[in-house]
């Protein structure tokens, strides 16, 4: 198999392998093949190189010759689908372990691509945070109940943006309102962060890019700074 993204070239021979066989799973639609491979992979490595090493570089493989294929939406939304398969046997295992802050999830209104917020949420629950997902096209302005009712520590946006400019405004005044009265951090991600990094920040929201494992690191950052949710729901 030939492998187009220039992230694909940097890997390791022994990580090429793991992405050359991930894909080959995928385009035979085989959720065992993908289980052995990811399990493989997740005993020999920590998640987020996992993640550096395979998923990001299966991910950007799909966005590349998704439209080359004749099933190249269908391996996409398979490769979805088994990805919130696997954050929803972690959500049920670190339900009665983890005892970290919790995070809001969400895509951005419009995006139904969940992949890398996916993606995100595993490393958010490696690092030992609890997780509300609440996938795609999400209205932002139905978050803020919901983080009144978790007090969770922080909200993160993804999404890879819009050309609508409408679309775009709109999603901003959206998240300057949530940052105004959630009272907690707003970190965005993805695509949408990066085209609209300065006006995010004029908001007071904290953009993270588009590459998940610094994205994390960001978010961990942020959140060092933030108040503790459980005084601030006290002092409420």
């Amino acid at each position: 198999m030939r492998l187009e993204s220039s992230l694909a070239a940097t890997l390791s021979p022994a990580w090429q392998g793991y992405l050359v066989e991930t894909l080959n799973a995928l385009e035979s639609f085989s959720t065992d093949r993908l289980d052995n491979l990811y399990n493989e992979a997740c005993a020999l490595y920590p998640i987020d190189i996992v993640t550096d090493k395979l998923m990001i570089p299966v991910l950007e493989q799909l966005g590349l010759r998704w439209e080359k294929r004749s099933a190249g939406i269908a391996e996409e939304h398979f490769f979805s689908a088994w990805l919130r398969n696997k954050l929803g046997a972690r959500l049920h295992h670190a339900a009665g372990f983890t005892r970290g802050r919790q995070l809001i999830l969400s895509c951005l209104p419009g995006e139904h691509h969940e992949i890398s917020l996916l993606l995100a949420a595993l490393g958010v629950l490696q690092q030992g945070y609890r997780v509300v997902y609440l996938g795609a096209d999400m209205p932002i302005g139905q978050l803020l109940p919901v983080c009144r009712q978790t007090h969770a520590a922080g909200v993160l946006l993804a999404g890879r943006g819009l050309d609508e400019p409408a679309r775009i405004e709109a999603n901003l005044l959206e998240i300057a309102k949530l940052v105004r009265t959630a009272g907690m951090p707003v970190f965005v991600g993805g695509r949408f962060s990066v085209l609209m990094q300065r006006e995010l920040e004029q908001i007071g929201a904290q953009p993270v890019g588009d590459n998940i494992t610094l994205g994390l690191r960001l978010i961990e950052a942020g959140l060092s700074h933030a108040p503790n949710p459980v005084m601030r729901a006290r002092k409420a």
